[in-house]
């Protein structure tokens, strides 16, 4: 099984809409995304991971207040950024096993900046950097070790993701 994915958690302004949201994300990239709102919190499941970042960063600035992106890209490595709310990464940090030279900006002062934007404790952050190289990218098993981030962040993946399936080529949901 191939864990190659995009996965992105939006916090969106208020009186922004979730659905339109998840509409205007699939048809920046015209690709199907799944996606679960909790309020104005909207969680992306997609197979479109190489640009996710780039494309949540892209519509962050309009939609929403902050962001979560990763990116898994098999054996080759992962890839996890938070996102200011001008679209801009405030704190990225990869495992890269293939030596393909992923970006990283992992540093205290980074992780500082991602929790005062989350509201959450830097020490769950630091904790988490220590150790989450410890098991490589781990292709073939979808989360992991990005969504340790999330958690740390105060933004967990929903278990179970009950998603709505969005396809901007059909202009439908399911």
């Amino acid at each position: 099984m191939s864990s190659f994915s995009g996965w992105a958690v939006i916090d969106l302004k208020d009186g922004r809409d979730s659905e339109e949201f998840a509409l205007a994300l699939a048809a920046a990239h015209q690709s199907a995304v799944d996606v679960a709102a909790q309020g104005s919190r909207v969680f992306v499941f997609s197979d479109f991971g190489v640009t996710l970042s780039s494309v949540v960063g892209d519509l962050l600035p309009e939609w929403g207040v902050r962001a979560i992106a990763a990116s898994d890209f098999d054996e080759h490595g992962v890839i996890n950024e938070v996102l200011g709310p001008d679209g801009a990464a405030v704190h990225v940090a990869s495992i890269d096993e293939e030596g393909d030279g992923l970006p990283d900006n992992d540093t205290a002062e980074s992780r500082r900046a991602a929790a005062a934007l989350f509201g959450a404790e830097p020490s769950a952050l630091d904790e988490v950097s220590e150790t989450w190289s410890d098991e490589g990218a781990q292709p073939s098993v979808l989360g992991v070790p990005y969504l340790k981030w999330w958690t740390a962040l105060g933004a967990p993946w929903p278990h179970p993701f009950e998603s709505t399936t969005i396809d901007p080529r059909t202009a439908s949901s399911s």
